[in-house]
């Protein structure tokens, strides 16, 4: 979802992504909302579902750093190969402070709310 979002050219859609909000163009907030699923999502994966003892190990890391270079490699791919994109600088930073703070916040609460759901669930299955 995240590629279709960043590749798709929304002028067709009579969206206007340029108009401000707070001082902050409308396209960053797009840009921010994007990608803040992404470190739930990469987390849980490596955490949970794969099975390699380094990807579980170092699920946190391993988040943080494949969802800056995805958001790096999603501004160079709309530089060099869509005309009617162009990679900037500041929708990467909209990108990177997204992808940090929800790996923040996955670091934080994400092994007690993973615990928490586990218990809930047991729980209702021997109820």
């Amino acid at each position: 979802m995240v590629l279709f979002l960043c590749f798709y050219k929304f002028s067709s859609t009579g969206i206007d992504l340029g108009e401000y909000f707070l001082g902050i163009r409308l396209d960053r907030y797009a840009h921010f909302a994007m990608f803040f699923p992404y470190p739930f999502i990469t987390w849980l994966t490596c955490r949970y579902t794969v099975r390699h003892q380094f990807l579980s190990r170092h699920a946190i890391v391993l988040t943080l750093i494949s969802g800056l270079v995805f958001a790096g490699l999603t501004e160079i791919c709309q530089d060099l190969f869509f005309q009617s994109r162009q990679g900037d600088v500041y929708d990467f930073a909209a990108d990177s402070l997204s992808i940090i703070l929800g790996t923040v916040i996955v670091s934080l609460a994400g092994p007690h709310a993973v615990r928490h759901l586990d218990r809930m669930v047991t729980r209702n299955k021997t109820a």
